[in-house]
């Protein structure tokens, strides 16, 4: 028999997890697993009875059993603390991580409880929903702090966000033409800024790393409900608000920027009741926006998602975000 031709990624069919999700989950039928996003992960809604879920296959080789068991611990942990956040589902046999063997290697899978009744993002945004939003991620930032387990989880530090995410843009350098030369001077300088900032608990800990308003939901009152905790890891808290408080996406015109500032007060606002943050982590709070966009560029982008986004669309992506930066920077100057 010929040897198999090799893989990037595997998807795995929605009938069979099903199938597998009912025997190692539920006593029932399921009515519905469907794939449901394809991004860093792959995410499978499931739905049993009146109730939805949602299964995440790990990409192969990203993540380890270990860290992701971190991931769930840290998720427990939250729940301890009587704070609100998407859970783990718990198999018979006490465990929560699945492995899948597929043709290009071992997958993981987690199934996970669906919360909230919408994201955040489809309520009106006032002074009262970016306060408690506020208060919400600081008590969590401060039950993190409390966790007395071991924790095998990746730093969100410049190591990972820079200088892995610039050797990944300087060999696409040599496949698409972009300004890589201003990359350059932004990653250098970033870093350098980066040796000012405290690395003392409470300024760094445990964080999300990815909290932006797609991963909060809200419940029937509107209290935040935060989910996708999968870039969790030791870094910057003023990095962890930073992507929601003071948002690359909102825009680079005057009038957007004051909007940011109305937002990250208004944040800090209900952040500082729970845990109030030093003069120098507020100031930092900007520098965190080409901090993450060079992240994007290099591993998101470049590194993790050619094999199912195309090229085309991470030429795309890369050269939008190197256009917006660049309005960034001439209404932030870093250096």
């Amino acid at each position: 028999m010929d040897q198999l031709f090799p893989l990037e990624v595997s998807v795995l069919s929605s009938d069979a997890l099903g199938d597998y999700i009912s025997r190692e989950y539920f006593s029932r039928t399921l009515f519905r697993c469907r794939l449901f996003y394809r991004g860093l992960h792959d995410i499978y809604k499931v739905i049993v009875g009146d109730q939805s879920y949602f299964f995440k296959v790990y990409r192969q080789g990203i993540r380890s059993t270990a860290e992701i068991q971190s991931e769930l611990d840290l998720l427990l942990h939250l729940k301890a603390s009587d704070i609100v956040v998407t859970l783990p589902v718990i198999k018979p046999d006490g465990t929560y991580i699945s492995e899948f063997l597929t043709a290009n290697g071992a997958r993981y899978g987690v199934l996970y409880t669906s919360v909230g009744v919408c994201e955040f993002s489809h309520i009106e945004e006032t002074i009262e929903s970016n306060e408690k939003l506020g208060k919400y991620i600081a008590s969590i930032h401060a039950a993190w702090d409390r966790c007395d387990f071991a924790i095998d989880r990746w730093n969100l530090d410049a190591s990972s966000f820079i200088d892995r995410s610039m050797d990944a843009v300087r060999h696409f350098s040599e496949i698409h033409d972009f300004d890589i030369d201003f990359l350059e001077v932004v990653a250098k300088h970033v870093k350098k800024k980066l040796l000012y900032l405290s690395i003392e608990t409470p300024q760094t800990g445990v964080c999300h790393g990815d909290f932006y308003s797609g991963n909060v939901r809200v419940d029937a009152n509107n209290n935040p409900i935060l989910i996708d905790f999968d870039f969790c890891g030791n870094g910057w808290r003023a990095y962890d608000i930073s992507m929601y408080a003071y948002p690359f996406g909102m825009g680079c015109d005057a009038a957007k920027f004051q909007q940011r500032e109305h937002r990250k007060d208004q944040f800090l606002n209900g952040y500082n009741k729970v845990r109030a943050m030093s003069e120098n982590e507020v100031n930092s709070i900007a520098l965190f926006i080409p901090f993450r966009r060079i992240f994007n560029i290099g591993t998101l982008y470049i590194s993790y998602l050619p094999n199912t986004w195309g090229d085309t669309a991470v030429i795309r992506n890369v050269d939008g975000d190197i256009e917006m930066l660049k309005q960034w920077i001439d209404l932030n100057p870093i250096f």
